[in-house]
């Protein structure tokens, strides 16, 4: 009898702990944020402590997650990464919780994990603690502004949108921002909030000069200058390039295309001389085409206009040009098939200061309607740059020479490729970094410089430009010399505009003075420091 009651005993404690239910515990293991920016990522580290069963082993396990959160496993024993699993062992996992913070609104949990979605009359869903996290605009500032020009007794309207630092992204997430404009009027000028624009007629030459600011739920941007030099003389009409690629449209899908890539460019014009673009309703255009903000054409196209090719003349004006005298007329052709259109792929181009490019782009794109017209168009270039541009001969070649003076600059290059078959791919946004030359590094051209003596009692200077001691050399490109961050010079010494100087050379100075120095110009970046000896006559 013992015997049984020993065996009932033994398989009952097995069973039990055979078919236990899972365990699951989640933790945060750091407080999770409460907001995170637009565009910007957020990652909640949690650990889960876990053991499975015969009948729910958690290695099919599934999340449940919302739009814009995913799981970053990191390390520990993670149950649906396991290929085995001993049963009713227990385990610990690290992973975060990543939000990405692409749209606006909350992201929160509870989230659920499933340990098995078949399983019934058993617990198998286990749950993370509470959090909310909401996603925010950026708060907006002011960006310093160009001075403006205008002609007197000239319509004048500038946007003031531009140089509110994220303007768009606090306008989509519901939180506009508004004016604050000191004065509101000034001589035929005023700000209009509608506009977000200063507009009128200036009555007379001069400088106009307005305080400009925003603020909107979120903060105050503080005001800065806007000056407006108005003259009396007209400046240079802008001019439309004449052979800029073009790109197609697609039956029934949202056209969009900015005018300003259409402008020749000219040095500083487009920061003192707005120029903005219109329809000229005086010839024949499709109704269904609008100009937005006087920079984007837009519009949705009919699906009857499918294989088609629609016109669109432009006029472009300055403030203080007026009118362009030649207008362009656009043609827009319309895809036969858009299920064929092509595809810009994701890349990375990487460049250095005094380089020229010359970069064949066709690699990157996918075009399933193997169209002999494909031709890829740069649509867009933040911040704007006027020496870089697809290639005239080659429309897949993007060319131009990189300045000495844009070193440790990121570029944003937004592309679209299109095809008559396919119409126009989406846009694509593609970074350019700019990394210094080291064929440009600055140096001493003698390993151990020779410097003029110094004589005690008397003045000291020595010019390093003068002497063309430095590679390159300043006229190729500019330098300075000063002295090293962790070196203390004597106080008799100094570095001024590269010309070591001593007004006066002390009495007592040892005979071996050593000093130290770093060189730097824009596009080489910064030498290692570099020690050079004054030799001192008594």
């Amino acid at each position: 009898m013992n015997k049984t009651l020993l065996f009932f005993v033994i398989f009952f404690i097995n069973s039990s702990v055979s078919y236990a239910r899972p365990q699951v515990q989640m933790m945060f293991t750091a407080s999770p944020p409460s907001t995170v920016f637009l565009g910007e990522t957020v990652r909640i580290p949690m650990q889960m402590d876990w053991w499975a069963s015969v009948k729910i082993s958690l290695h099919n396990g599934q999340w449940t997650l919302p739009a814009g959160v995913s799981i970053e496993y990191i390390t520990g024993y993670c149950p649906t990464l396991m290929s085995s699993i001993i049963l009713n062992y227990p385990y610990t996992c690290y992973f975060n919780i990543v939000i990405s913070g692409n749209s606006f609104g909350s992201v929160f949990g509870p989230l659920g994990f499933d340990g098995c979605k078949s399983c019934s009359g058993i617990e198998h869903v286990f749950y993370t603690p509470p959090f909310l996290v909401r996603v925010i605009p950026h708060a907006i500032s002011m960006s310093a502004i160009p001075i403006q020009e205008a002609t007197a007794n000239t319509y004048f309207e500038y946007n003031l949108k531009s140089a509110v630092k994220f303007y768009n992204e606090n306008t989509n997430a519901g939180f506009p921002p508004y004016g604050i404009i000191t004065p509101s009027k000034l001589d035929g000028l005023r700000f209009d909030q509608k506009k977000f624009s200063i507009v009128g007629t200036p009555t007379h030459p001069g400088t106009y000069l307005f305080k400009v600011g925003a603020q909107n739920t979120y903060g105050t941007a503080a005001q800065v200058d806007l000056r407006i030099q108005v003259q009396v003389n007209a400046k240079d009409k802008p001019v439309f390039k004449r052979n800029h690629p073009i790109p197609g449209a697609s039956p029934g899908e949202k056209y969009s295309l900015n005018l300003m890539e259409f402008i020749e460019p000219q040095a500083g014009f487009m920061q003192t001389n707005q120029i903005s673009v219109r329809i000229d309703e005086s010839k024949s255009y499709p109704e269904w085409l609008k100009v937005l903000d006087g920079a984007l054409l837009e519009g949705i196209v009919p699906s009857d206009q499918a294989g088609k090719e629609v016109q669109v003349t432009l006029v472009a004006s300055s403030n203080t040009g007026g009118d362009c005298l030649e207008p362009l007329t656009l043609k827009i052709p319309v895809a036969h098939d858009p299920t064929k259109k092509p595809v810009v792929n994701p890349f990375k181009l990487e460049k250095l200061a005094r380089s020229d490019i010359y970069d064949d782009l066709s690699g990157f794109i996918s075009d399933p309607a193997h169209d002999p017209d494909l031709k890829l168009i740069l649509e867009k270039v933040e911040p704007a740059v006027t020496w870089l541009n697809m290639s005239s001969l080659n429309p897949m070649v993007l060319e131009g020479t990189v300045p000495d003076d844009v070193t440790g600059q990121k570029y944003l290059l937004t592309f679209r490729a299109s095809t008559p078959t396919g119409g126009s791919s989406d846009p694509v946004t593609i970074p350019l970094q700019i990394s210094k030359n080291p064929r440009s590094a600055p140096r001493f051209k003698s390993d151990t410089p020779i410097l003029p003596m110094l004589y005690s009692g008397q003045p000291y200077i020595y010019d390093f430009t003068a002497n063309n001691d430095v590679y390159p050399e300043y006229e190729q490109i500019p330098y300075t010399i000063k002295f090293a961050k962790d070196f203390t010079p004597p106080a008799w010494l100094r570095l001024e505009d590269n010309r070591l100087i001593s007004d006066y050379v002390p009495e007592n100075i040892s005979r071996l003075v050593n000093i130290k120095v770093v060189i730097k110009n824009i596009p080489g970046g910064k030498s290692g420091e570099i020690q050079l000896i004054l030799r001192a006559m008594k």
